[in-house]
């Protein structure tokens, strides 16, 4: 059993908060909007969104779609589940979310998305070292494979 002073160690139980955190700020974000879906989307996105290029018509069903979204994708990141694909997910999100953002000129709301994206885009990029994940029993993660 290795040290949690080991320097491999520390960089998996660095991943597992990072990962950990964004899970729970996305978990939180669509637990907040979910009890109120209809609210979300009638009171809050289309009259704000109106006046941008986007049309209701596509404004609306992003907004139902996407408390259920980072509920789900907090969850999977909590637990390490699909960790990749979930973290390619979760920066397709901020993406969008930044891109709403810009249309409505909310820079300092962009730069936090954008921070964000850069906490996902560094989990992705040092996967390999995150092993505070949920596998199925009897399977290997890439590196062991190799």
């Amino acid at each position: 059993m290795k040290s949690l002073c080991d320097v491999n160690a520390g960089k998996s139980m660095g991943l597992a908060l990072l990962r950990w955190g964004l899970g729970l700020r996305l978990l939180v974000s669509g637990v907040s909007k979910i009890g109120d879906l209809g609210g979300f989307v009638n009171g809050y996105l289309l009259p704000v969104f109106k006046e941008t290029i986007l049309p209701g018509w596509m404004v609306a069903p992003y907004g139902y779609a996407l408390p259920p979204v980072e509920l789900l994708l907090g969850v999977l990141l909590i637990l390490g589940t699909f960790r990749n694909l979930s973290l390619l997910v979760t920066g397709l999100t901020f993406l969008s979310l930044a891109f709403g953002q810009m249309l409505l000129k909310q820079h300092d709301t962009v730069l936090s998305i954008l921070l964000y994206l850069f906490m996902t885009t560094v989990l992705l990029y040092l996967g390999e070292h995150d092993r505070w994940i949920l596998r199925r029993p009897g399977t290997c993660s890439c590196k062991d494979a190799a």
